[in-house]
């Protein structure tokens, strides 16, 4: 191979080159981009706009982060992290660390987010949580969420309607329960 030249950058200390430039190593699982003559490794994936059939399911070792939304009958499987900018509907998250998702998830009653850390949402409606670490959140509709820490559900509204919440440490709501008689169950 031809030497590398001197226009490497060194992201972060991320990428580091061989005695002899011949070769360049990252110190860190991710992917390898060339801009404009430049290698950069980032264990950041970002995909532009929504997980659908023009991406397919993601799995990555790194972060995931999605700028769109995540569609119904997709999955995310990451590492790291996954941020959501969009709407989670019927899809599959699983993060090795947290999940954040800017706006909410509706999981259309076959959604699921698992997180071995936190999970941080909007709302969260008609879908399976499972963190754990805690879960914070504006609302809770007619889903089954579970947290080895507290569930908070805060913001403005603060509630909790339909379905099962479960905390191994604490639950913390400002409403729960309907005048329509739906069940809420609050177990901690």
């Amino acid at each position: 191979p031809n030497k590398v030249n001197n226009r490497v950058l060194r992201h972060g200390n991320k990428v580091r080159m061989s005695e002899d430039g011949l070769r360049l190593y990252s110190e860190v699982d991710g992917h390898v981009t060339l801009t404009d003559g430049r290698v950069f490794v980032s264990d950041i994936y970002e995909i532009p706009a929504d997980v659908d059939s023009s991406t397919g399911d993601v799995i990555y070792e790194g972060n995931v982060v999605v700028k769109g939304n995540v569609i119904t009958g997709f999955s995310v499987k990451a590492k790291g992290d996954i941020e959501v900018y969009g709407v989670v509907e019927g899809a599959y998250l699983e993060a090795g660390g947290q999940i954040i998702l800017r706006r909410g998830m509706q999981g259309m009653n076959k959604g699921i987010l698992k997180a071995y850390g936190n999970i941080v949402s909007k709302f969260i409606e008609n879908a399976e949580v499972i963190a754990g670490g805690y879960i914070n959140t504006d609302s809770i509709l007619h889903s089954r969420v579970s947290a080895k820490g507290d569930v908070v559900v805060g913001g403005r509204r603060g509630f909790v309607t339909g379905g099962i919440i479960r905390s191994g440490t604490l639950i913390s709501v400002k409403t729960s329960g309907s005048h329509m008689g739906t069940n809420t169950v609050l177990e901690v």
